[in-house]
């Protein structure tokens, strides 16, 4: 009796796995941590040069300056000075962080699609509520909780980040 052989089918259209972006994946995820781990060394960073009385101190927080208000008021602090962002702003990179590590438990380097929208929304919606609650004035939130938000959103980030800076890069370079 011949042997059973299993019929070798090509991938379809819709199969993750038959993109060329999923070869660009694991080139977009090693630069994305880098340069978050990078980013986020810088964070703590400042305040450390600043309490060494280093001159250029204020050059690394106004790097972060743009991305942030750097309220110390709303900062945590390290070495007696405010760290480079307040607190929501690191928890958003703290988050991110996690979320790049976990990357490639939870997706892999075979998936190209996006999470669905609904993803998305459900992870923003906190940070949302918490920042228009405060800008309405209707309640102030804890640094805690600015925190925690931050690491929430940030978290989920990197799913739709590297997969859609690995798709980029497929188009501009093919």
């Amino acid at each position: 009796m011949p042997e059973a052989t299993a019929a070798r089918v090509s991938p379809g259209p819709d199969d993750p796995s038959a993109s060329p972006a999923r070869k660009k994946i694991p080139l977009v995820y090693g630069l994305t941590a880098a340069g978050t781990l990078a980013w986020l060394a810088g964070i703590f960073l400042a305040p450390y040069l600043r309490s060494q009385e280093v001159r250029w101190a204020g050059l690394v927080y106004a790097l972060y300056s743009p991305a942030c208000h750097q309220l110390p008021s709303r900062s945590l602090w390290a070495w007696g000075f405010p760290l480079g962002v307040c607190a929501r702003c690191l928890g958003i990179y703290l988050g991110f962080v996690a979320g790049v590590a976990l990357y490639p438990v939870l997706r892999g380097f075979r998936r190209v699609r996006l999470p669905d929208t609904k993803v998305f929304l459900a992870f923003s919606a906190p940070i949302v509520i918490d920042t228009a609650g405060i800008f309405l004035g209707i309640w102030d939130s804890s640094g805690a909780l600015r925190l925690a938000f931050g690491f929430l959103w940030g978290s989920v980030l990197p799913f739709y980040l590297i997969t859609g800076f690995a798709e980029l890069r497929l188009r501009r370079r093919g």
